[in-house]
C-alpha cells in the first residue's frame, strides 16, 4: 500500500512540474508585444525570445534593447533583452509614426516613417543595423522629393534631389564622398515621379 501511495505522490509531482512549465511557458512575457510611452507616441515591439541565443555582437553597430520599461541604444553591446520582431510607433492620434523589423537587436529590411497627418515621410532598407539599398524620401505633400542608395551605410551612387517643378539636383557619391555634382539638372520631373510609384505598385 505504502508504494501506490509513493507512485501516487511521484505521479503528482511529475504531472504539477509539466503543468508549471506550460503556465510558465504560457504566460512568459517574451512572447508578447511590450509598449514604451514617450511624448506624443507611444513604441510597441516584441524582444529576444529565451531560447534565441546571442549570437556574434559587432562593435560597429548601435544595438536596440530594453530595461527598465525603456528602449535603449549602445554601441557594441547591450544589457537587457534585445528587440526581435516587427516593431511599430503610433501617434496619440492612433496613426502610424514608424514601422519596420528589428533582429537580434539591429534594424533590419524596409523601414517607414510617416508624418502625423498619415503623409510618408521615407523608406529606407537596412541589413543588419547599417542602411543598405535604396531610399526615397517624400516632401510635406507626400511627393517624393529624395532618392539614392546606401551601402554598408554610407551614400553610394547617384542621389536625386527634387529642387523646383521641373528639375532636380544629382550628386554622386561612392562610399560615402562626393565624386560628382550636377546643381541643377533639368528633366521631366512628371517621368521622374511615375517611374517610381510604378515600381513601388510592383513590390505591394
Amino acid at each position: 500500500m505504502k508504494l501506490v501511495y509513493i507512485t501516487l505522490l511521484l505521479l503528482s509531482m511529475l504531472f504539477f512540474k509539466a503543468d508549471a512549465q506550460g503556465i510558465k511557458s504560457y504566460f512568459n512575457v517574451s512572447h508578447y508585444t511590450h509598449t514604451v510611452n514617450y511624448d506624443h507616441y507611444k513604441a510597441v515591439f516584441y524582444v529576444q525570445r529565451p531560447e534565441i541565443g546571442l549570437g556574434t555582437i559587432k562593435s560597429d553597430r548601435n544595438y536596440a534593447w530594453y530595461s527598465g520599461n525603456q528602449i535603449r541604444y549602445t554601441q557594441g553591446g547591450y544589457s537587457g533583452k534585445l528587440l526581435d520582431g516587427v516593431y511599430n510607433e503610433f501617434y496619440d492620434t492612433k496613426g502610424l509614426k514608424t514601422q519596420g523589423l528589428y533582429q537580434m537587436g539591429l534594424k533590419t529590411g524596409k523601414w517607414k516613417n510617416w508624418g502625423e497627418d498619415g503623409k510618408l515621410d521615407s523608406i529606407i532598407n537596412y541589413s543588419s543595423g547599417k542602411a543598405n539599398g535604396k531610399f526615397e524620401k517624400y516632401d510635406q505633400e507626400g511627393a517624393l522629393s529624395e532618392r539614392g542608395t546606401y551601402r554598408d551605410g554610407q551614400l553610394n551612387g547617384k542621389l536625386e534631389k527634387r529642387i523646383s517643378a521641373d528639375s532636380i539636383q544629382v550628386v554622386r557619391y561612392k562610399k560615402g564622398k562626393v565624386m560628382a555634382y550636377q546643381p541643377n539638372k533639368a528633366v521631366k520631373i512628371t517621368r521622374w515621379l511615375k517611374s517610381i510609384f510604378k515600381k513601388d505598385k510592383k513590390i505591394k
